[in-house]
C-alpha cells in the first residue's frame, strides 16, 4: 500500500508540465501623468476647478510671421459661363489623354476637382474595364484552366 501513492506520485510527475503556459498577462497601462509634454505648456485653473491645457508652438511667432507660404496666394475663381463648361467638356471628350485635369484647370482657372465634377470621364473608364476583365480572362493560370477542364468534363457526365 505504500508504494501505491509512490507510483501515482511518479507518474503524475511524469505528466507534469515542463514548459511555460501561454497565459496572457496583463501589460502595466502607461498614464499620460507621467509623460511630460515636448513643448512648452502652461496650464490655466478655470473657475469650475479644471484645468486648462495650453501647448505653446515650438517655433516664435516673430519666426512664424517670417516663414513663406507653401504656396502662392492666387484669386479663386467660383463662376464660369455655359459655354466655358460646355467648352471644357468638349476638349475633355476629344482627347482626354491631353487635356487633363489640370491643364483644364489651369485654362479655365478653376480647381482640378471643380473640372473632375464639370467633364468627367467615367464613360471612358467604363468602356476600358470590360477589355481589362476580358484579358484577365484570357490569361489564366494552370490551376483555372484544369479546374475550368474539369468541370465541363463533370458536365458531359451528366
Amino acid at each position: 500500500m505504500l508504494r501505491l501513492p509512490a507510483i501515482r506520485r511518479a507518474s503524475v510527475a511524469i505528466a507534469r508540465r515542463t514548459y511555460a503556459s501561454k497565459t496572457k498577462t496583463p501589460k502595466p497601462k502607461v498614464s499620460n501623468v507621467n509623460t511630460k509634454a515636448r513643448v512648452p505648456v502652461k496650464e490655466m485653473t478655470l473657475d469650475d476647478g479644471s484645468i486648462f491645457v495650453v501647448r505653446e508652438s515650438p517655433v516664435t511667432p516673430k519666426v512664424q510671421a517670417t516663414a513663406p507660404p507653401l504656396r502662392q496666394p492666387y484669386e479663386k475663381k467660383y463662376n464660369l459661363s455655359d459655354a466655358q463648361i460646355a467648352e471644357m467638356r468638349q476638349l475633355r471628350q476629344q482627347d482626354p489623354s491631353t487635356w487633363t485635369r489640370k491643364k483644364l484647370a489651369d485654362k479655365f482657372g478653376c480647381s482640378e476637382l471643380f473640372v473632375s465634377i464639370a467633364a468627367p470621364t467615367a464613360k471612358r473608364a467604363a468602356q476600358q474595364q470590360p477589355e481589362a476583365a476580358a484579358a484577365a480572362a484570357t490569361e489564366e493560370g494552370y490551376r483555372r484552366q484544369l479546374i475550368k477542364k474539369n468541370r465541363e468534363r463533370r458536365r458531359e457526365l451528366w
